[in-house]
């Protein structure tokens, strides 16, 4: 259905940003919860299928499943922050939007391919990474990360796809202010995070006290996926806005039961 995109009142970034996680945070929590523990979930199976299927195969599962699951944490999380209010209504998946979204996040998931590419050809992927152009690959990653930033919001509130995504993200000066400290400040979280568990798990003898450490990265983790989540939110919001006459389509209806007001 074609439904004319009509301007509503903008909300402030700050407000969104203040506003959000005393409206909904508890449900944000709860849902990104749910998707931590499937994500753990997922490394466990792979861990316990590992010898029973090639590697290739093990990886190009995991990376499927995750961008899927990353989805569907995204479809969750927009529909709380949207205007959803109960926890079941926010985990009804979207199959068609989750769909495209995960197969984009495969795609810009370099280090995955990466990975596949190692068990295809282990000399040429070690060669890659000891060659000055791994830098080259890194730098470009994190620019897809940035120019792809809001591609949960153009595909699961618009119904649009990666060009909108970019145009979002490069369409103000105040837009990059806000999306790039949050893509570069969650990466480093999340490295810093793991880097934390190599460390801290080969040091502790005791099982109960490597559980303890798991789950606290786990929880941190959580936290720091629903600020993402809020902030890029309402970089969204804050983001260029359409022509009057721009029309889209959308089946907002069946995502948040409200019309979007991308303000961009």
């Amino acid at each position: 259905m074609m439904i004319e995109l009509t301007e509503q009142p903008r909300t402030s970034w700050w407000t969104l940003v203040r506003g959000k996680p005393a409206a909904c945070g508890w449900r944000l929590l709860a849902v990104q919860l749910v998707f931590a523990v499937a994500g753990a979930g997922e490394l466990r199976l792979r861990v316990a299928l590992q010898g029973d299927a090639p590697r290739v195969v093990l990886d190009l599962a995991l990376l499927v499943v995750g961008s899927l699951t990353a989805a569907w944490s995204w479809s969750a999380k927009l529909r709380v922050l949207d205007g959803g209010r109960g926890i079941p209504s926010a985990l009804r998946p979207d199959l068609r939007r989750i769909g495209r979204l995960g197969g984009w996040l495969a795609v810009l998931d370099v280090f995955g391919l990466l990975r596949l590419f190692s068990d295809i050809d282990i000399d040429a992927y070690v060669g890659l990474v000891v060659s000055p152009l791994m830098n080259a690959v890194r730098l470009g990653y994190l620019y897809l990360l940035f120019a792809a930033a809001l591609l949960p919001m153009a595909i699961l509130l618009e119904g649009r796809g990666i060009g909108r995504a970019f145009r979002l993200s490069h369409g103000r000066g105040l837009t990059v202010l806000r999306v790039l400290p949050v893509v570069l400040l969650s990466g480093l979280v999340t490295s810093v995070l793991q880097q934390w568990q190599i460390m801290t798990l080969g040091t502790l003898p005791e099982v109960s006290s490597i559980g303890l450490v798991q789950v606290a990265a786990l929880l941190i983790e959580v936290l720091k996926d629903v600020l993402v989540a809020v902030l890029l939110y309402a970089a969204y919001r804050g983001a260029e806005r359409p022509q009057r006459n721009e029309t889209q389509e959308v089946g907002l209806a069946d995502f948040s039961g409200r019309l979007p007001a991308p303000e961009h």
